[in-house]
Formats: C-alpha cells, structure tokens, sequence
C-alpha cells in the first residue's frame, strides 16, 4: 500500500515515518511511504501516482490541509486521510470531509496504531495481497507494489517497490499466488514480472522503471513479447475507453 505523509515540519515527518516503520515491523505489513515537507510538490505528485492513505497536516504555509484534503477526495474518492494537527479546532470540518481519523499533536504511538488499524480494516476489504513466510514472521505484501519475482539457492524473492521479501519455498509453490493476477509475466524459468512496471522493450530485456533489466528467455522471446503488447493493447483500452 502506498502512503503520503504530507506536513511542513521536517521533524514531525520524521518522527511520524519512523512510527508507521515501527507499525509496518510489529504488524508484518508492507508500506511504501512517500514524505512530503512541500504541499506543491504533493499536488504535483497526484498527477502521477494515487495514494492509499494521506496523513495530512491541516495547518499548511501555502495551502491549508483541508483544502487539500477536499482536492485528493474529488479525484480519488477511495483514498483515506488521517489528519493531524496541534489544535482541536478543526475537527468538525476534518470529519465533513470524511476523515478517517483526526490525530492531535503531539500523538501518542498508541494513537497513530489505533488510526492504522482501522485503515487497515477499511484497506483490506477491498485490496488484494499475498502473504509470505519470511524468517519466523510471516509478511502481507501488496500484489501492486510487486515488481518482479525470481528464485535463488532455495528461496522466492519478491522485490516490491521498497524492498525484496525472501522467503524459503520452491517457485512451483510459490508461482500459483500470482496465477490470478493478469499483470504478472513468466519472463524466464523462475522469473516474473509485474508489467505495470515495465519501462520500455530493450533487444532481449525488459528494462523497469527501476532501472532494472530482466531478461526474456530465447526460446519464448516471442510468446512472452506477444503476450506484454496484448497485456499493454488492453490497458490503454482500459484507460481511453471509446
């Protein structure tokens, strides 16, 4: 799941991002967090990306948060906002906007912990994930932060937008949890690849928006080029219906 935390304060940042770590570690779930000191530079990054859940600051220097809150629940309604905030004051208006929760600074950890559990209730009914044993713990990982998978000396090793999972078990084994997802490519033996990360077509590699290059295997460059131009004819009729 992706988050934006998105306050002027540098060191409210930090000490927030350093908590949802904390939360990701004792809760085996996965996060990729987006920290954003410039409201701007936020705004701007909606054109690209789309967001799981804000933590949204109210008092902004240029634009204020519930501003912004009423922007990102326009063009992407699905998305919670956890507003936070050093005054009460603005309460009323934070749940008008359908705030998931209003956190009033300073926030304890038990606070912030409580907020994600229930974003992660509301998430969850609707997100898809897999789930992996790593070490002794096991780890829920997004199928859309999944960039690519391969195999080595006995272990599956997801490689997610922020990190790779390694977990103890065969491909075979392994290869069904992706099976219903269209987006996943067989790339070589032991090898998959999330499409939707796919940069460009480079000879016999598929290069990622990475920056990582995966080879395709010879003898079904062909099969599995098709089956990307396929994959790709369908998504832009997907986005541009006529």
């Amino acid at each position: 799941m992706r988050i934006a935390i998105v306050d002027d304060s540098l060191s409210d940042i930090q000490h927030l991002y350093e908590n949802i770590q904390k939360y990701c570690r004792e809760h085996q779930v996965h996060m990729t967090i987006e920290p954003f000191h410039d409201e701007s530079r936020f705004l701007s990054s909606l054109k690209e990306h789309s967001y799981d859940l804000v933590i949204l600051d109210i008092f902004m220097k240029q634009i204020n948060g519930d501003h912004i809150a009423s922007l990102i629940r326009r063009h992407y309604p699905n998305c919670q906002i956890i507003f936070t905030t050093a005054s009460k004051e603005h309460a009323v208006k934070a749940f008008r906007l359908h705030a998931l929760d209003y956190l009033v600074k300073p926030y304890s950890y038990a606070d912030l912990s409580e907020a994600l559990d229930h974003f992660e209730k509301i998430f969850q009914s609707f997100i898809h994930y897999i789930e992996l044993k790593e070490a002794r713990q096991y780890t829920r990982i997004l199928i859309n932060d999944i960039v690519f998978t391969d195999y080595h000396n006995h272990y599956i090793q997801v490689h997610t937008t922020s990190n790779v999972v390694r977990s103890y078990m065969s491909f075979d084994a392994f290869s069904p949890m992706l099976k219903p997802y269209p987006q996943f490519l067989w790339c070589y033996r032991n090898c998959m690849v999330n499409m939707d990360y796919i940069e460009s077509l480079e000879g016999g590699d598929f290069l990622l928006k990475t920056g990582v290059c995966i080879p395709i295997s010879k003898g079904k460059h062909r099969e599995v080029t098709q089956a990307y131009a396929d994959y790709m004819f369908d998504y832009v009729n997907r986005r541009c219906p006529i």
